[in-house]
């Protein structure tokens, strides 16, 4: 007997040791996990549903979404990167040629608009320093690009890797999801009660956090077709869904449509339109995503509107794109295991309560 607490104690020790090294080996890895991990979760009911359409063809079903993520969400996306990528690219090769000359734009400006020239002054703005400021930050911006080609692009190289990294782990959790869930789920250690309520913690946030990113999309698309629409500017529906796509990307989103779009048109001679779209842009369809968000995620989950908004901009400071969904993710399993602590004090509190309310002879009425 007096050996038993010294093996499980080596036991123990042992368990802990393993995990630590475990979660050591996957930390460069951890966010391609996290997102196959929520993936699985928002894809389960559609494998579900093939499954029972085609009885015993896992793989299949788990292959088939695999691929319908890859032509409908991954390539998309990856088109879309590769446009701004190459329009960047481009203004950055005019900047450095010095065939696009922004200050000589500017410096056309009090002729072209003779109004603006005249506003300028009255809101305190030098045209002189503004051309100045504008030709050195284009200067700026594309030396530093040309500086850190390689840096970026190694950046894109990995996070290629940790895209397919994440695809096949994905794979693996939509094939094997049931057995992966019961070993995890029966190797907690807390109770199946509040095992439950944790793992419904994590999948209705990570659910809600997508849920809510879709949601500011298609509000941030409608603003955007609407406004372009309005200022009768060409394939607004285009435009509109693109602005939808790219509001998923952090920190600027939409913005890249909407802004260069607007500064384009005043430097057009649209300087009316051009404000109204950055104004608009800047106070509405930005600022939809502070409303749209916690509404949509706080409703689907237990976490209040203003910890959801609090939580994403925390989670996007700390974890970068990911922090989108696992900001929340932690808030919520932070609420559950308070909740979890203060029902378990309440429970312990409760027989002793009872036991100094009982009366002394009521006891044994036998006695």
């Amino acid at each position: 007997m007096q050996g038993q607490p010294h093996r499980f104690s080596l036991g123990t020790g042992t368990m802990v040791l393993a995990t630590i090294g475990m979660l050591v080996v996957l930390s460069p890895f951890w966010a391609a996990i996290f997102w196959a991990v929520v993936l699985a979760i928002l894809f389960w009911p559609l494998r579900q549903w093939l499954v029972n359409q085609w009885p015993g063809r896992t793989t299949f079903a788990s292959a088939l979404i695999l691929v319908g993520i890859i032509i409908f969400i991954l390539l998309p996306s990856f088109l879309i990167a590769g446009l701004i990528a190459d329009g960047a690219a481009a203004i950055v090769a005019q900047v450095q040629s010095g065939a696009f000359k922004p200050a000589e734009i500017l410096e056309t400006l009090p002729t072209r608009f003779p109004r603006l020239a005249d506003w300028l002054p009255r809101w305190g703005f030098d045209i002189n320093e503004i051309r100045s400021i504008v030709g050195q930050g284009f200067v700026s911006a594309g030396q530093f690009a040309v500086a850190n080609i390689a840096v970026i692009g190694q950046s894109a190289s990995a996070f290629l890797f940790h895209v397919f990294l994440a695809l096949y782990i994905l794979f693996a959790l939509l094939q094997s999801g049931d057995r992966i869930y019961r070993s995890v789920f029966d190797s907690f250690p807390v109770s199946r009660h509040n095992k439950e309520k944790f793992f419904a913690a994590f999948s209705d946030m990570a659910v809600a956090t997508i849920k809510g990113m879709l949601s500011v999309g298609i509000v941030q698309a409608i603003l955007g077709g609407l406004i372009f629409w309005v200022l009768n500017i060409p394939s607004p529906i285009f435009w509109g869904a693109l602005m939808g796509l790219l509001s998923v990307v952090p920190p600027f989103g939409a913005g890249f449509i909407w802004a260069p779009a607007g500064i384009v048109m005043m430097l057009n001679g649209n300087i009316q339109s051009g404000l109204i779209l950055l104004a608009f842009g800047a106070g509405v369809i930005s600022m939809s995503d502070n409303v749209v968000r916690p509404i949509v995620v706080g409703r689907a989950s237990s976490v209040p509107g203003y910890l959801v908004l609090t939580t994403t901009l925390g989670g996007l400071a700390v974890f970068g794109l990911t922090g989108l969904v696992l900001g929340p993710v932690i808030a919520s399993l932070f609420l559950s295991v308070w909740q979890l602590f203060d029902e378990t004090e309440k429970q312990q509190a409760t027989p002793a309560r009872i036991e100094n309310e009982t009366p002394a002879g009521s006891i044994d009425s036998t006695g």
